[in-house]
């Protein structure tokens, strides 16, 4: 899998909890006047935002739509792609749009943000998370939040004690053992984006959380080869062999007995939860609910 396909499902799978408090932390917006709208446009073609939001603006305290889209990499028709939103966005609601690229990758964001034609003029913004300092973020009461600390300004801060105190308040907010596994998962895929995986294996090894990133780390790197041999070999003889062998074929199982059989074997052979997901082509939230009903182990 692509590694920035990776960081984009986290995201995604978090993106109503690190969305609202963009909206009230980076843009100013009055979190009663936030109102759910549906986030997907049925048109002849259909677009679906990351992120869309009715709100009070903070400047001119008037009502607007906000639409927010993660990046984790430069996309260089970003430009194309946001106009085409406002349009829907705007025939749809009638009110004015504001549309926010929230960045996650390191360095400046390159693509173009403004155009400039003789019959219309069209930008967007770009909120670059590198930029924001990360304490904005690591004393959240949201897990989510603190693992979007990861790829903030440690404002030349020693990498080493940020990284520690984002675990330390990433384990005291989640007080679930299951969901602890997941967002230091999640923490752990992100930090690659900053080179900082490496750190947060050294800090775990040191400090009081029952988490094997190791075994993680050789999961991941056989996960490739295991996918491959999962599609040759058929997709129900992958399921079977991938399990036995620590590696396995993702496929969409449908079925919940069958889901919760792939979940428990996994568990027995010490994969963890990110891993049993994406193999069963499913959530990690998905994992945990099935982990919860039949109480597996």
């Amino acid at each position: 899998m692509n590694q920035h396909q990776d960081y984009d499902k986290i995201i995604k799978e978090t993106i109503e909890k690190l969305g609202t408090p963009i909206l009230q932390k980076l843009l100013g917006v009055d979190a009663s006047s936030i109102e759910d709208i549906p986030s997907a446009i049925p048109r002849t073609i259909e677009r679906r935002a990351d992120f869309l939001k009715i709100g009070i603006d903070a400047i001119d305290l008037t009502k607007k739509l906000f639409h927010l889209e993660f990046q984790s990499e430069i996309h260089k028709k970003m430009l194309q792609r946001l106009l085409v939103y406002w349009s829907l966005f705007y025939e749809r609601y009638d009110i004015p749009v504001k549309q926010y690229v929230i960045y996650l990758g390191s360095g400046k964001w390159t693509a173009d943000t403004s155009i400039d034609l003789p019959n219309m003029k069209f930008n967007y913004e770009v909120i670059a998370i590198n930029t924001i300092d990360y304490e904005l973020f690591v004393n959240s009461e949201q897990p989510e939040e603190i693992i979007l600390s990861i790829l903030a300004d440690f404002k030349k801060q020693n990498k080493a004690e940020v990284v520690k105190k984002i675990l330390t308040c990433l384990k005291n907010k989640t007080k679930n053992k299951r969901k602890l596994e997941k967002y230091i998962m999640q923490l752990e895929i992100l930090s690659n984006l900053r080179n900082l995986q490496p750190e947060i294996t050294k800090q775990l090894s040191t400090m009081s959380i029952n988490y094997d990133i190791t075994k993680d780390l050789r999961f991941i790197q056989g996960i490739e080869q295991g996918i491959e041999q999962g599609i040759e070999q058929g997709i129900e003889q992958g399921i079977e062999q991938g399990i036995e062998q620590g590696v396995g074929q993702g496929v969409n199982i449908g079925d919940e007995f069958r889901l919760k059989a792939g979940i428990h074997k996994m568990l027995g052979k010490g994969f963890p939860l990110i891993e049993i997901a994406e193999l069963l082509d499913t959530t990690i939230d998905r994992v945990i609910q099935i982990i919860n009903k039949y109480n597996l182990q």
